[in-house]
């Protein structure tokens, strides 16, 4: 499967959803590093291909994607304790294709695609309250956008801004709440995996997708 989304939690990494050539998957599964081994979880409420997916507080959370019909704005979380999927407050925009990622406890999601175009809109649910809200949005718009923390910021890598490709990268400063571009990649791309690695100094790798084997690393 393609469109998949992956998150760590407590250890173990979750493959979420997903599709291939004709269907959108609600199927979850485990990898459990010291065994080696991957097991099936429970299955989403929901099929969900181009899901975007992060741990927050001791879930897993699914945000958005296409069910094969339409794009979502419909999230919901996994609990490993009762090995269930709970349904949380949805988004205001449908989207698949979206960016996911969690910076000072709270979910943010980025771009993505609704059933017409890419997007330059971003989300902010706070678990806490219970709420979603508008925040600043990017620069430009982006489907299928990479997205990474790293020091207090949020990363956007490249995407599609519905005309090209995109190898610009930008940030945003939860402080001052705005986007700036902050660089580029080595090549155009979309539906790139995009992770911080911790060496040296943290980095940010971006991984290309497809065909395209290029790793960059900023």
């Amino acid at each position: 499967r393609r469109g998949i989304a992956l998150a760590s939690l407590g250890g173990p990494i979750y493959a979420i959803g997903g599709l291939d050539d004709n269907t959108c998957f609600s199927d979850v599964e485990r990898y459990d590093i010291d065994s080696d081994r991957w097991s099936a979880v429970a299955p989403m409420n929901t099929p969900r291909g181009g899901v975007g997916s992060v741990a927050l507080v001791n879930h897993v959370y699914a945000v958005g994607g296409n069910d094969g019909v339409a794009s979502l704005s419909s999230v919901e979380k996994y609990d490993p304790h009762l090995d269930k999927w709970i349904e949380v407050k949805e988004m205001g925009q449908r989207r698949a294709g979206n960016g996911v990622s969690e910076l000072h406890g709270c979910l943010y999601v980025v771009g993505g695609f609704d059933d017409n175009s890419p997007l330059s809109s971003v989300e902010r649910f706070d678990p806490r309250s219970n709420k979603w809200e508008y925040v600043a949005e990017l620069t430009t718009p982006r489907g299928g956008v990479g997205i990474a923390t790293l020091m207090g910021k949020i990363f956007a890598v490249g995407g599609h801004n519905g005309n090209v490709y995109l190898n610009t990268v930008e940030a945003f400063d939860p402080i001052v709440n705005r986007w700036e571009l902050v660089g580029s990649v080595s090549h155009c791309r979309a539906g790139a995996g995009v992770a911080v690695c911790s060496c040296l100094s943290s980095q940010i790798r971006d991984v290309g997708q497809g065909s395209s084997n290029v790793v960059d690393c900023m």
